[in-house]
């Protein structure tokens, strides 16, 4: 029998492929730690039996440069955007981890036709936060606090016992797994949701920014509209531009702070899920030279994270905090006892800052456009010296 020369060329592609040995890496524990970017570490738990299991990255639109570091070997690859990259892992010198690093898929929706625009109105809290309602699994009506500080879908446990486990029964993270979202026009199918203990005031649960990724996300807090874009809208020459640092489920921007005329550039987590003003790293700080104990001391408190961890802080007053052309004087700014609560170093923007300007969040391009509107000059929130 005659193979045509394409077949034979694709037969010899195949054979080459498959006598192409992937990279060999050893380990003597089955915990080892994956690092983006040189900082974002990642506990991960080796599995012979998952073929080939998979570490997705945050999303990638340039290169990542992601390691696997077990406690006698390594290696670090520089994954490019929808690239994936597998080696094996040698456990104990027996047990053969198939191991895969992926980029996710790039979404953009610029070119779907015809372009699509979706309102959603709010309700902004008084502890600073965007409420929303949404409908759970075509049923169900709760409210949902948009956080721009998390990725994913998110009920507190009292109501994921309410509409998802009436009965009590035990569950495991498969059993929530399959869920359907709806705001506004806008639908989310098959979503998992994660259990958090506390959410927003008056929230049942929460959403985070990837569910708008690929998108434009107009927020308008002077008619209190979040306007979801297929296509960029024409933006005013007002707003402030500053690129997105992606990091793993976050997304940060750079910004300045000012005090006694010295200037302090740094990166920024935007949160509108953090009810405060500022939320300062300790390490991120004494690193920069940023001058603390030259600043009056407001308060001091303790908050508590989504897990209800306890967080000792106090509040400064920083002199100015810089967005290009524009500029909040005398903001409180909360110094975190702990260093890197996100997995990496950066501070956080929280929502009394954020309510301040109309944000666009271009999920496109990667950028966040900021401009001031009528809440610009509200008095802050002083905290008290008590648990918050």
């Amino acid at each position: 029998m005659r193979l045509s020369i394409s077949i034979l060329l694709l037969l010899g592609s195949t054979l080459f492929y498959s006598q192409k040995k992937l990279p060999v890496v050893k380990s003597n524990t089955q915990e080892v730690t994956i690092i983006e970017n040189n900082e974002l570490n990642t506990k991960w738990f080796l599995n012979s039996k998952v073929k080939p299991d998979t570490y997705i990255t945050g999303k990638n639109v340039k290169f990542k440069q992601v390691k696997l570091k077990t406690d006698i070997d390594s290696i670090e690859v520089k994954l490019k955007p929808t690239e994936k990259f597998d080696f094996i892992v040698l456990y104990k010198g027996k047990d053969s981890c198939l191991t895969r690093f992926e980029s996710p898929e790039i979404r953009n929706f610029s070119k779907v036709k015809p372009a699509r625009k979706d309102t959603i109105p709010f309700i902004l809290t008084e502890q600073n936060n965007i409420k929303i309602k949404g409908k759970l699994n075509k049923k169900y009506v709760v409210d949902l606090m948009f956080d721009t500080g998390a990725s994913g879908f998110y009920l507190i446990k009292d109501a994921i016992k309410k509409y998802l486990n009436p009965n009590g029964l035990p569950l495991t993270m498969k059993d929530i797994s399959d869920n359907d979202f709806a705001i506004g026009g806008l639908e989310w199918h098959h979503e998992q949701v994660y259990p958090i203990e506390t959410t927003g005031h008056g929230c049942e649960g929460m959403f985070g920014w990837n569910a708008f990724d690929g998108k434009v996300v107009e927020i308008d807090y002077d008619k209190n509209i979040i306007i979801v874009h297929s296509q960029r809208p024409k933006i005013s020459k007002d707003y402030e531009k500053f690129e997105m640092e992606l990091m793993k489920e976050h997304f940060c921007i750079n910004a300045e702070m000012e005090v006694n005329n010295k200037k302090f550039k740094s990166r920024f987590l935007f949160d509108s899920g953090f009810q405060k003003t500022l939320m300062l790293d300790n390490a991120l700080i004494k690193k920069s030279g940023y001058p603390k104990a030259e600043l009056p001391v407001i308060a001091k408190t303790v908050m508590y994270n989504s897990n209800k961890d306890e967080i000792p802080v106090e509040t400064v007053l920083n002199e100015k905090l810089i967005f290009g052309k524009y500029v909040l004087k005398n903001v409180p700014a909360q110094i975190n006892s702990y260093s890197q609560p996100a997995g990496f170093a950066t501070h956080f923007l929280g929502g009394e800052v954020l309510k301040r300007f109309n944000t666009i969040l271009d999920f496109q391009e990667n950028v966040v456009y900021l401009k001031p509107n009528h809440l610009f000059n509200e008095a802050y929130s002083l905290p008290k010296n008590e648990k918050s």
